[in-house]
């Protein structure tokens, strides 16, 4: 374990994207294997040392963020190991908590495999991908990082370890699991509140006869130190094909994003239950639930993002080639295989934009993967920027990261547009309509902006949680948004969520300030 104690080298622990201030520690312990975790916590427990798990610090939430006690960094846990073939669909990797997602991904890619789950940020470390159940565009078709998730080794207060697979602790009807850990058994009883059955990355997971893996998933750094993780990969795509299309009207990208989705729906799901019909259309299972090959020519993108008119205008100075009177866009991008051609995806997708009066001006094409980074590039410039801007204001940005029921995406979007209007703040709302997950940033200038910022967010997310969404999508709770996680579960589920944190972690010393108040 090496231990730092001299401010000037451990500030860099002390930001991160979410331009929150304020964060300091005594120290920072930098762990170098699991045997320095859990000493590292043993000690902690029994002086009440308060500890932060700190991975790249790239959140938006500051739930890496010390204030006060230790940051433990497991930036050093950084081995990635040999792909293990299951079969010529699924492989899985061992990799350590502090392995960054890019070489994660470049690794397994040279070899011919995907680790589907593709968040904004490459340089982020897998351990705080998976404590945020991170997901990013490409999860309209992939899903999030839970369910590339095999194992998890998890670290616990009392210096205890236990190897959790998939599929071996369930939860009873009543919430209970019991599992095995080096130094004896844990029982533990699951939180009680509901949560929405849409894309949510908000409190602590709890479903009917939950796996145990998942309630460590999105648990923030919490509950216990992910050490080491093994994920499940598929096979990679070959190629790239996609675009960016302009359009003239907010409602024309949203009814031409709507479509979109209504299409793959019907594909992906042939209106059947993946689990009880998994091949009455011709599909196996993996295929229903996102990893599907293209080989039928079909409009089937990994990634569907939306960008409004104020990110196009944020980006142009960059992007000089925007057509001028671009209202928004949508950009997407799909996956091609062996047997797939790029002409194929071309004429099915010039044909539905032709059928819904889309004038070929208004499009960028990308035909292979080096085309398709360009846009990609394009797309991230937008959230790039808005970071700039935060941490040359110094004032934390409100960036919603909402998600609601299809049937009610144009109501909020129109609610959020109103109320920003009517505060005179800058903004913007760019993310992934596919999952009708969008981000709206508001850029306080002022700390008098900055306050009426969050009362907005607060009207916002009390109109979410009534159409029935969440108030995290993916990024989490962290720091930040406690107040609109109780308006989610309210204050009973806060208490909750509590004393099931205290079950395993009884002296309270982990992610303080994260999901809940302290």
């Amino acid at each position: 374990m090496i231990i730092k104690k001299d401010q000037s080298t451990i500030i860099s622990y002390f930001e991160d994207a979410s331009g929150m201030r304020g964060a300091f520690a005594d120290f920072a312990a930098i762990a170098e294997n699991e045997k320095d975790i859990s000493d590292f916590l043993i000690e902690a427990s029994n002086k009440k040392i308060p500890v932060t798990i700190a991975a790249a610090l790239t959140a938006n939430t500051g739930a890496g963020l010390a204030f006060g006690g230790a940051v433990l960094s497991l930036e050093k846990l950084n081995q990635i190991g040999s792909i293990q073939k299951i079969n010529n669909q699924s492989a899985y990797i061992k990799v350590g908590a502090g392995a960054r997602l890019a070489d994660i991904k470049d690794k397994v890619f040279k070899e011919g495999w995907l680790y589907p789950p593709d968040p904004t940020e490459k340089n982020s470390l897998i351990g705080g991908n998976i404590s945020t159940n991170a997901s990013g565009g490409r999860s309209f078709k992939f899903g999030s990082t839970r369910k590339y998730v095999k194992s998890l080794k998890i670290i616990f207060t009392d210096g205890s370890s236990s190897q959790i697979e998939r599929g071996k602790y369930k939860a009873d009807s009543n919430g209970k699991i019991s599992f095995d850990t080096d130094k004896g058994k844990k029982d533990i009883v699951l939180p009680k509140y509901k949560l929405p059955h849409i894309k949510n990355a908000a409190g602590y997971y709890n479903e009917d006869n939950a796996d145990l893996i998942d309630i460590f998933i999105g648990s923030e750094g919490t509950l216990g130190v992910i050490a080491e993780a093994d994920l499940f990969l598929i096979p990679a795509f070959k190629e790239l094909f996609g675009g960016v299309i302009f359009f003239n009207s907010q409602n024309a990208a949203f009814d031409f994003a709507a479509q979109i989705k209504s299409k793959v729906s019907l594909l992906r799901h042939c209106g059947l239950d993946p689990q009880s019909h998994p091949t009455q259309c011709g599909w196996s299972t993996a295929e229903i639930a996102g990893q599907a090959r293209n080989d039928r020519g079909s409009i089937n993108p990994m990634s569907l993002e939306y960008m409004d008119k104020n990110a196009l205008d944020l980006v142009r100075p960059f992007y000089p080639q925007i057509p001028s009177k671009s209202c928004a866009a949508i950009m997407f991008e799909q996956d091609i295989y062996d047997g797939d051609n790029a002409d194929d995806f071309l004429e099915k997708w010039l044909s539905f934009m032709q059928a819904n009066s889309i004038d070929e001006n208004n499009i960028w094409f990308a035909q292979n993967s080096r085309e398709m980074q360009k846009f990609l590039q394009f797309r991230h410039k937008i959230p790039e920027t808005v970071n700039e801007i935060v941490q040359k204001n110094k004032i934390p940005k409100v960036g919603t990261d909402f998600a609601v029921p299809q049937e009610h995406l144009s109501e909020i979007y129109d609610f959020c547009e109103k109320e920003f209007k009517k505060s005179g703040i800058f903004y913007l709302i760019f993310g992934h309509i596919g999952e009708n997950h969008l981000h709206a940033n508001i850029i306080a200038s002022n700390d008098a902006e900055f306050q009426k910022t969050r009362q907005i967010y607060e009207k916002i997310i009390e109109k979410v949680v009534k159409l029935g969404g969440t108030a995290s999508a993916e990024h989490g709770i962290g720091k930040l948004r406690h107040v609109f996680l109780e308006k989610m579960v309210g204050n009973f589920g806060l208490q909750e969520m509590s004393k099931f944190k205290k079950s395993l972690d009884p002296f309270n010393i982990l992610g303080i300030g994260n999901i809940f108040p302290q």
